[in-house]
């Protein structure tokens, strides 16, 4: 179903949906810079949207013009009006919001904004950054695979790099250069044997020296 913008965002939506609905409008204007046009006009009765339809998501710019000069300065003032129009809708502060007011006041709309994309618009609205929000995402998702990567091959060097027993009977840690004697518990028949016989011996011992401390005891109390 089509519907205007400002139509779209007229009924109650979440987060997701919103930024379901920026990325899609961000790769829409991605695509018309590549074929060599820009758009003029970033009001929400201007923009047609189709979310969760049986097409897919989509989005029509109605007012376009071609990127005949100053293609640089067209394409990066797109970038801020269309971050500058998502901040608005998120805040629901756009028919009253100015340029300056939201760069001089950013942080008190973060509140507004999800966590994760703080530092985007940040980047373009305060900082004056030009990268598109669907690059700043791909860039996000790759630095999060390789961070978890990097991540999951420590752990698996943590295991790789240690040798638990070796035939010194010595503990080594490849990291630290070290090495700490211990003493490893073996597990044949023979020792088996030999650790049952101490524990026997060691508790008849603690039963007969309980057997003679109490009577001694009670004696030296009788004695007082």
């Amino acid at each position: 179903m089509e519907e205007t913008l400002k139509e779209w965002c007229g009924i109650y939506h979440n987060n997701d949906d919103f930024l379901r609905m920026f990325l899609a409008m961000d790769k829409t204007m991605k695509y018309i810079h590549s074929s060599g046009y820009y758009v003029t006009n970033f009001n929400p009765k201007n923009i047609v949207v189709s979310i969760n339809s049986n097409n897919g998501d989509y989005v029509i710019f109605k007012n376009l013009d071609v990127l005949d000069d100053d293609v640089a300065f067209k394409i990066n003032s797109n970038i801020y009006n269309l971050a500058f129009l998502e901040v608005g809708l998120l805040s629901e502060t756009l028919d009253n919001l100015r340029p300056e007011f939201l760069k001089d006041n950013f942080s008190q709309f973060k509140i507004f904004i999800p966590e994760q994309f703080v530092g985007y618009y940040q980047n373009i609205l305060v900082n004056q950054g030009h990268i598109y929000l669907s690059d700043y995402v791909e860039i996000k998702n790759q630095q999060e695979v390789t961070k978890l990567a990097k991540s999951s091959e420590e752990d698996n060097g943590s295991f790789k790099g240690r040798s638990f027993v070796k035939a010194t009977g010595h503990y080594n840690d490849v990291f630290d250069n070290k090495s700490t004697p211990i003493v490893m518990p073996s597990f044949d028949k023979k020792d088996n044997n030999i650790a049952a016989f101490v524990t026997n011996y060691a508790l008849a011992f603690v039963i007969i020296a309980s057997s003679l401390f109490i009577p001694i005891v009670a004696f030296i109390l009788g004695q007082k």
